[in-house]
């Protein structure tokens, strides 16, 4: 079997994905090295749309592995998503200790393909490439009205204003969407999930849609710029639209090992979903919204956050002084720069889960 390997380039990751590699190795599995990261291990590499192994292994963050799926594009080979801290998300059921167990089975193709559905939008004819998670569309400025007009399959639906609109796939449905009160929604629901975020109009509520309706946004204004941004990497400027969205015919698709059980992940995100029950009383939504992006990305910097969240700075200078007096965030001086802090969730809120 022929295996691609790609890691994130953060130190921390690169060693990881030495390990990765030492293992593979040993196991007789052709190598392939995205060239970003051949160059910090010293060898040579293919470029990430150039690579055509069986199977790759992205070894990082959501932020990676999302970012992977962009850069790939239409490209449908099975993808294995191994966590580089250690602490599995929705997606990272594979750690670095744990990849040595299951490497025979990854070679000797006992897997079967896990199919996720994918978005795509056309923005004045330009098409996106696969989008894995969630389009948002928001004005440049953060708290900032949009207004615009719905249409579902060609049919006026509503017009509205707000914070800014959703549109989420199911593996989507548990990240941004979660955080501004959209709808968990299970694979392999086909089907697409529209979140108006802060609707002036308080009878506005989400919308769940099968996967064959064609979403279109029109009319599209605001007083600064809007933007389109694809999975939280790659933004858009929108100029009064049309947006048409869809779902892509090209699925994204996960290795899953027999062990991983419907069970295990009904698991997970229920522990995910108590985690944030628990705090809906005693956090704002902004708040909440700044301890998802934290949860995700492990650790960022206040500027960081507020490119992550679109909240105001004011807004989020304010919500971590309330994490951190709770004891949810902790905060500490960058070595890089000792002019800037890192926030990141604290072991208490990492153990707030209950065991299962």
């Amino acid at each position: 079997m022929k295996v691609a390997l790609i890691s994130g380039l953060e130190s921390t990751m690169v060693d990881d994905a030495r390990e990765i590699y030492a293992i593979l190795s040993t196991s007789g599995a052709d190598i392939e090295l995205e060239e970003k990261l051949a160059k910090s291990l010293k060898k040579s590499g293919t470029s990430m749309k150039r690579l055509s192994s069986d199977v790759i292994l992205v070894v990082g963050s959501d932020r990676v592995l999302l970012d992977t799926f962009l850069k790939r594009g239409q490209s449908d080979t099975p993808i294995l998503p191994i966590s580089s801290k250690g602490q599995p998300d929705f997606l990272f059921d594979i750690t670095i200790p744990s990849f040595e167990s299951v490497i025979n089975d990854l070679i000797d193709r006992k897997w079967s393909e896990d199919r996720r559905m994918r978005l795509e939008a056309n923005i004045d004819g330009s098409k996106s490439p696969p989008i894995l998670n969630d389009i948002a569309i928001f004005a440049r400025r953060s708290a900032t009205l949009i207004r615009y007009s719905l249409h579902i399959d060609g049919e006026s639906f509503w017009k509205d204003g707000s914070d800014g609109l959703i549109i989420s796939t199911p593996t989507g449905s548990t990240a941004y969407s979660m955080s501004v009160g959209g709808p968990v929604v299970l694979n392999p629901a086909e089907v697409i999930s529209l979140i108006p975020v802060n609707s002036v109009n308080p009878a506005q509520r989400p919308m769940i849609l099968p996967d064959s309706m064609e979403i279109e946004i029109r009319d599209l204004s605001s007083a600064v710029a809007i933007e389109a941004v694809f999975d939280g990497q790659i933004r858009k400027k929108v100029d009064g639209g049309p947006v048409l969205i869809r779902r892509s015919e090209c699925d994204a698709i996960f290795v899953k090992f027999s062990e991983e059980k419907i069970a295990a992940l009904r698991g997970k995100l229920q522990r995910k979903t108590e985690e944030f029950e628990d705090l809906a009383h005693e956090l704002p939504p902004s708040a909440k919204l700044v301890l998802k992006v934290l949860e995700y990305e492990d650790q960022l910097t206040q500027k960081e956050i507020i490119e992550e969240t679109m909240l105001p700075p004011r807004t989020v200078r304010y919500a971590l002084s309330l994490l951190i007096s709770e004891g949810f965030v902790q905060k500490r001086v960058s070595l890089r720069d000792s002019r800037q802090g890192l926030y990141r969730v604290t072991k208490k809120m990492k153990k707030k889960s209950p065991k299962t």
